[in-house]
């Protein structure tokens, strides 16, 4: 049986290429660059002197960075899936629909039936990055390991420029002068 083009119990393909394939690898590596350091040092050295731990612009400058360098494209492949399980919501039969190079190496995988579907949707390193329920009635991002490396790098930066500014803040209040701090390579 096809459906616009699917087999249903075989494999699709669509045409295009991946963000990913236009530029260069997304890494870790390259999201958090010197000059990236230093702006997450100077949120927190402001957020030190408010007294608040991880203020809105931290968070806000660190999804901006991973979804550009790190995070792999979701909504290309969603919105193909949506559209592909758009035209099966008319089969009153159970389906099955596994749907190669979906955008360049992503997949996806659609199950259900007329009152009921769900879908996920794969990178091309194979991770489970969104996933779909008729139950909820809306897509679910799963963090990849890209990005959980990501966040946890840059929460460490943070929380050692945090730690260092609040320890000069509480000398000088203390009327000591200020220690040198020595610098650390994290990346060692």
């Amino acid at each position: 049986m096809q459906i616009g083009g699917l087999g249903v119990s075989g494999a699709a393909a669509f045409d295009g290429t991946s963000q990913i394939q236009k530029s260069a690898k997304k890494t870790v590596k390259n999201a958090i660059t010197d000059g990236f350091v230093k702006q997450i040092q100077a949120l927190a050295r402001e957020d030190a002197q408010k007294g608040i731990y991880m203020d809105k612009g931290f968070s806000q400058l660190r999804r901006a960075r991973m979804e550009q360098y790190v995070s792999p494209d979701r909504a290309g492949p969603m919105a193909k899936v949506n559209s592909v399980m758009n035209t099966l919501k008319k089969e009153q039969e159970r389906i099955k629909v596994y749907l190669e190079r979906l955008f360049g190496d992503y997949s996806a995988e659609i199950k259900g039936d007329s009152t009921f579907r769900t879908a996920e949707v794969y990178s091309p390193e194979g991770e489970l990055i969104a996933s779909y329920s008729d139950f909820y009635g809306q897509w679910t991002t799963h963090q990849t390991k890209a990005e959980l490396h990501f966040i946890t790098e840059t929460d460490m930066i943070y929380l050692q420029a945090f730690r260092e500014a609040r320890a000069e803040m509480n000398a000088v209040a203390q009327g000591q002068p200020p220690a040198d701090t020595a610098a650390v390579d994290i990346w060692a």
